[in-house]
């Protein structure tokens, strides 16, 4: 399917494998996320997506002279977090996929007109695939794509809170602690002290195809905790990892041979995103530790982020009031949503 909107051509791929191959190099172009928006990740969630996926689709944006303006991955998907109030079993057009955090439109130019033939072409696309709604998820308030779409006519709508800590401007993780309020301070240290003296300890390690799904049972687990049962699915996950991106690393947190703790995050050139992990705090309880494994895992992470030079850490949606005790400075997500009109 093609459209036509103003000065722009708006094409509808099938697959990533479609898409120039200029487009594996813009998101770093353009200073978005390479993670979200390279060719590695989204051919991974092409092909074992974590969430159902019904269809995907790629719009690209071109101008009158066949230059590549721009691109959209689209996907017909539920709403896991439910956050956009769909009724039972509706299926909904989005970008990005809910596992991205950080939303963009991917273009080359501020002419609004890109986002106004892009809504056209995703109005369009949602009718063809059976979808009543269509729009962006997860879209930074005050990031560069919210006045496009506004421009396009969408509206926004509060729907989450993602965490970042500036790394920079920390210098190393004392460094970072030292900018903690004293009592939030103190509390960190005692218990990584209590964790040391406890025996844990914690690796990184490149992952080398699947992970066990037993080992990241402790994702879906801290989901349940935090009201957000079955955003993650452990075989999916484990799936999910035979294509993941070069950037992976594996975090994770033992006690005498046993796993507390573990996440899966991705480094980029400029940012360390803790994407996926998790913890059980009640187990914690059970055996009465005298730490919580999930203060040694966020530490491991920050340290990994330090050691590899990157500014920023992206720490993920929910829990909001232990990331910001502990340094966290809020993005509001907005979502950006239209109906098929009849």
């Amino acid at each position: 399917m093609t459209s036509t909107e103003n000065s722009y051509r708006v094409e509808v791929l099938d697959s990533v494998e479609d898409l120039p191959a200029e487009c594996a190099h813009m998101a770093a172009e353009l200073g978005l996320s390479t993670f979200y928006y390279g060719t590695e990740f989204l051919r991974a969630y092409e092909r074992e997506p974590i969430q159902q996926v019904h269809h995907t689709r790629y719009l690209l944006v071109q101008d009158t002279a066949g230059r590549v303006v721009a691109f959209v991955p689209c996907y017909v998907q539920g709403d896991p977090l439910r956050a956009l109030d769909l009724a039972e079993g509706e299926v909904v057009l989005l970008s990005h996929v809910w596992h991205c955090s950080d939303s963009r439109l991917a273009t080359r130019s501020e002419d609004p007109a890109v986002a106004v033939a892009v809504e056209h072409a995703m109005r369009a696309l949602a009718r063809e695939l059976g979808a009543g709604r269509y729009g962006f998820i997860n879209v930074a308030r005050q990031g560069p794509t919210a006045p496009l779409l506004r421009a396009a006519g969408f509206t926004p709508r509060h729907i989450d809170t993602r965490y970042v800590i500036d790394l920079a401007a920390a210098g190393d993780f004392d460094g970072y602690l030292q900018k903690l309020r004293p009592n939030a301070r103190g509390e960190y240290r005692r218990q990584l002290n209590r964790a040391r003296d406890a025996g844990v300890v914690t690796s990184v390690r490149v992952p080398e195809g699947a992970e066990d799904p037993a080992s990241l049972d402790l994702f879906e687990k801290l989901m349940a905790n935090v009201g957000s049962a079955g955003y993650y699915d452990k075989e999916r996950i484990s799936r999910f990892l035979t294509h993941v991106p070069s950037g992976a690393r594996i975090v994770e947190v033992h006690q005498d041979g046993e796993l507390l703790a573990k996440s899966v995050v991705f480094l980029e050139e400029t940012k360390i995103h803790a994407w996926a992990g998790g913890y059980d705090r009640y187990a914690d309880e059970d055996a009465k530790r005298p730490f919580s494994s999930y203060y040694v895992l966020i530490a491991a992470i920050l340290r990994l982020g330090f050691e590899a030079g990157v500014r920023y850490f992206e720490g993920g949606r929910r829990n909001g009031p232990f990331k910001e005790r502990y340094g966290m400075s809020p993005v509001e997500l907005d979502a950006y949503i239209k109906e098929v009109a009849p």
